[in-house]
């Protein structure tokens, strides 16, 4: 049998199981390259506002002092983490300090004009100590010749984007005002954070691969049990056994019993049915053998005496006896194995009074049954659920029943009536009975009561009876004819939802 048409389940689990995986893995390494290019972001202008800060404090000293540490300030700014080597420092359109290219911002102008923090000034979130800042100062003194705060803008340096930290403050106490700035490229920035982010897809998709292997290696794991199962059904067809049965092992897991059960109540299940097959076909051959027998002998009596003797007529009779037998088994075979391969038919409503009348008719119209008084008792039309033909057959065959073993001048009652949980059909008649230690054996396919003078009959009618009610939904009982006498089949149908006469 070819197998690559079926998909694998070790792949479906490991689909099923990855692609949320999968999910997760891709929603983290974007989470992850948002957070570093939010925070590469946010460093830079730490480092620009932070640089601009010192190297204005620098400025804010007199001209001494301002003349030694300067350089210093920039020589430490140079050689930090992140370096800075773009900077500038503009008196009016004079430059002191680093790059002519860094030009203060356009509305920068050399008199001081009295407006503070023409720009808002930048503010990043607290850290954990709250230290008290005054316009990004420690102490208020270094923040008092300030007039705008640094604050952060985008520009180009020569030609290229550029992120740019600016503050502006008097020069040693008088009017002038210097603009300090402090620069970095932004190309460089976006460098650096997408080789981040390579890096970090990089990462999740080895994440990916070993995920990958580890949960292949863990489900085979997982699924070898059901492998083992797969070897054992796969021994049993090259060596079948009548009882075999799949074996639980010690590391069978506790989702492989459902599956084990069912299996193995499925090969119960088949050995019974095989089991009653065998006996069916037994039971049917020896039943057709004693008529087929009865009509070879009597057909040899009657070619040995001519069609005209009194043994012939007697033949005759006998041969007649045994066909009618033969043919009653034959219909009673084709009904069973007609109510075993139906499925359940969907129940509809049907009247059970007109329908038991109509049958009850048919077998008193019969002239083999005049020595049987039939009788039917009804006391108004009563709707069932079910499938009407199944029915008629069902009360048929009890009718049949009740006239074939009944006594000469007995009596046959058909009672159609409103039962506790629907509508009730009984068929009853006055002849020997079945003892209640024999009534579940009856049911039994070929299985007759033992009793002396009994007539012919297969033992099919009853099974047949159950059969049927069982595929119409309806139950069917046996108990003791009136007044202890006779036998009374009782069948219980369901009646219709929407019958205003059911009782709950």
């Amino acid at each position: 049998m070819a197998h690559r048409r079926y998909k694998s389940l070790q792949t479906r689990l490991i689909a099923a199981v990855m692609l949320p995986v999968a999910l997760l893995v891709a929603l983290l390494t974007g989470i992850a390259g948002w957070v570093v290019s939010n925070t590469e972001a946010e460093t830079l202008d730490r480092v620009l506002v932070g640089s601009v800060r010192t190297l204005s404090l620098a400025f804010g000293q007199p001209p001494a002092v301002r003349e030694k540490i300067a350089p210093i300030v920039i020589h430490l700014l140079e050689r930090r983490a992140r370096p800075v080597v773009n900077f500038s420092v503009y008196r009016g359109n004079k430059v002191l300090m680093g790059d002519p290219d860094l030009r203060p911002p356009p509305d920068y102008r050399l008199d001081d004009d009295g407006v503070i923090d023409r720009h808002p000034p930048t503010e990043f979130p607290k850290q954990a100590r709250g230290t008290p800042m005054v316009r990004g100062y420690v102490h208020a003194q270094d923040a008092a010749s300030v007039t705008q705060a640094a604050y952060l803008r985008n520009g180009t340096l020569h030609g290229r984007p550029a992120r740019i930290a600016t503050e502006i403050r008097r020069l040693d106490g008088g009017p002038d005002l210097v603009a300090i700035q402090i620069a970095d490229y932004v190309d460089d920035q976006q460098a650096y954070t997408r080789r981040y982010a390579l890096q970090i897809a990089g990462e999740g998709a080895a994440t990916l691969i070993v995920a990958v292997l580890l949960i292949w290696l863990a489900i085979g794991w997982g699924l070898r049990p059901f492998a083992a199962l797969t070897r054992q059904v796969g021994a049993a067809q090259t060596d079948p056994s009548p009882q075999f049965r799949l074996h639980l092992q010690p590391d069978m897991p506790r989702e492989a019993v459902p599956f084990v059960e069912s299996f193995n109540g499925l090969m119960t299940r088949l050995e019974k049915i095989n089991a009653s097959l065998r006996q069916f076909t037994s039971n049917a051959s020896h039943q057709m053998r004693t008529p087929l027998a009865v009509a070879r002998v009597h057909l040899d009596v009657l070619r040995r005496a001519g069609p005209h003797t009194p043994d012939a007529r007697a033949a005759m009779r006998d041969i007649t006896l045994a066909v009618e037998t033969l043919e009653r088994l034959l219909f009673q075979l084709i009904a069973l194995a007609r109510t075993d391969e139906q499925q359940s038919l969907p129940a509809q409503s049907f009247d059970l009074t007109a329908l038991a009348g109509r049958v009850t008719a048919e077998h008193a119209a019969r002239s083999e049954n005049d020595s049987v008084d039939i009788v039917f008792e009804a006391k108004a039309p009563l709707a069932a659920l079910g499938d009407p033909a199944l029915a008629a057959e069902l009360a048929s065959n009890l009718v049949d029943n009740a006239i074939r073993y009944n006594r000469t001048g007995g009596t046959v009652r058909v009672i159609v009536e409103r039962a506790e949980k629907g509508v009730r059909l009984i068929v009853e008649d006055d002849g020997p009975g079945i003892p209640e230690a024999e009534r579940e054996k009856v049911w039994d396919r070929f299985y007759r009561v033992p009793r002396e003078n009994a007539p012919p009959g297969s033992g099919l009618g009853l099974p047949i009876v159950r059969a049927l009610a069982e595929r119409i939904g309806a139950h069917v009982a046996l108990a003791d004819g009136t007044g202890g006498s006779g036998l009374r089949a009782i069948v219980d149908f369901p009646a219709p939802k929407n019958d205003p006469d059911r009782r709950s």
